[in-house]
């Protein structure tokens, strides 16, 4: 009997174990033939007995059977996540602050020196019926005078007022001032720095002041013509506004009461006013304007009238139209 190993399989070739096998049998003379090499056919169908199966599919767990498997292994990941948020080892995100506003919106609410000068009236905020200058009785009265009482003797009004922005976002409150000498044409030159007091202007809701201040320069734009003009007396001390003429005042932001800003208080100014601009009700916010110098009261006394202490004041309220 040949001692000659078994191949491993029909398509693989003779070993080396097995030709050495082979060549001793052949040499002693007994051996059995050669090993043979698997034919094509035997290799390719050993290939597919050798061939690994695929291994099965397992069926999905249903979502209940999911959660039962998971339910353990989450809560004791819950139970670590929590301990490290104790531990600050986890930073927990935070939305991040706002960003400041470029210029305060309000002032606080105590009197300040306000920027161009003048004092704010911020500890008066909320008080109802404050006036820096004392105003007489029907001072800021609505209706127009009769025609029976002409107004006569100098006069203040205002010309224009509302929110004027800058390119940077901030703003104040802008007034125009205009003053008129009705029943005389004899001029009316007040200080430039109107009795060296300033004016003072006053804004008022229902909840009592929501900006004031005293002690306000005046821009005046006649004297401002006369210096460009070269004139002689336009550096002087006095102004003249006979004629309809006017300044204009400049209310800052510092000058409003905390929680209030300029665009909102101005349009609070205007009066509501139907489709054909008839005013139908007062504006919600009040303002007066008011000043002294020693000028108005002067030229009041040459017309034969109190000199009122050259007090004149001017209010936004205007006659509401009657049915």
């Amino acid at each position: 009997m040949s001692s000659l190993p078994p191949a491993q399989g029909p398509d693989e070739s003779p070993s080396d174990e097995q030709w050495e096998a082979f060549l001793r049998d052949a040499m002693e003379g007994g051996g059995a033939g050669a090993p043979k090499e698997a034919s094509a056919r035997d290799r390719l169908a050993a290939a597919r007995v050798r061939r690994p199966r695929r291994p099965r599919l397992r069926r999905p767990r249903s979502g209940t059977a999911w959660l039962a498997a998971a339910a353990p292994w989450t809560a004791v990941a819950a139970v670590v996540v929590f301990g490290a948020f104790q531990m600050g080892l986890i930073p927990i995100p935070r939305s991040s602050p706002p960003a400041p506003a470029a210029g305060p919106a309000s002032g606080p609410a105590e009197a300040v020196s306000l920027p161009g000068g003048g004092t704010s009236d911020g500890d008066q905020c909320g008080t109802k019926g404050y006036h820096h200058f004392p105003l007489p009785a029907g001072a800021t009265a609505v209706e127009p005078p009769s025609a029976a009482s002409p107004a006569s003797g100098p006069q203040l009004s205002l010309s224009h007022y509302g929110y004027a922005a800058d390119p940077e976002g901030e703003g104040d409150i802008v007034i125009g001032l205009r003053f008129t000498t009705p029943g005389t044409k004899k001029p009316l030159r007040v200080s430039r720095a109107l009795g060296g007091e300033g004016a003072a202007v006053e804004i008022e809701g229902p909840d009592g002041l929501v900006a004031g201040a005293h002690g306000l320069p005046v821009i005046w734009p006649s004297a401002a013509r006369a210096s460009a003009s070269g004139a002689s007396d336009a550096s002087g001390a006095s102004v003249d506004v006979s004629d309809g003429g006017g300044g204009e005042i400049v209310v800052p932001a510092e000058a409003l009461c905390p929680g209030h800003d300029g665009d909102s208080v101005a349009k609070s100014l205007v009066p509501p006013a139907d489709s054909t601009g008839t005013v139908t009700g007062p504006p919600p916010y009040r303002l007066v304007v008011s000043l002294r110098d020693p000028a108005v009261g002067t030229l009041r006394t040459t017309l034969g009238l109190p000199p009122g202490g050259g007090l004149l004041s001017a209010v936004n309220l205007v006659p509401v139209a009657r049915s």
